[in-house]
């Protein structure tokens, strides 16, 4: 397993990677984000403003197109929907959920309480 740097950096990776899939861009080079907070507030507020800027537009035919997907994620072809529906969202959250996790079991008061 990822520690939560390494989870929150897949995080916001992912998220760029998938938006420049879905955009038909080249994917931007993965980052490594220290392990510093300042840093990792940085690198989150940098991929919010990227997906706030997005125009629909840009984005707006992606459901109709298809993506070609190689190991080691999964190897086919899939619709726009099927895409976005069993791995873009499914992938995003699977980071997300892993590094709360990881904060929680470090000690951290966050979500539910015990």
């Amino acid at each position: 397993m990822l520690t939560f740097g390494g989870q929150f950096s897949v995080s916001c990776n992912k998220v760029d990677a998938h938006m420049a899939k879905l955009m038909q861009r080249a994917p931007p080079v993965p980052r490594n984000t220290p392990m510093m907070y300042p840093a990792l507030k940085g690198r989150l507020l940098e991929t919010r403003g990227s997906l706030q800027n997005v125009q629909p537009d840009e984005i707006g035919g992606a459901q109709s197109h298809t993506y070609e997907l190689t190991p080691p994620i999964v190897r086919g072809w899939f619709g726009g929907d099927d895409y976005i529906r069993h791995l873009v969202l499914p992938d995003f959250f699977f980071h997300i959920s892993i590094a709360h996790a990881i904060l929680r079991h470090l000690g951290a008061k966050i979500g539910k309480r015990d």
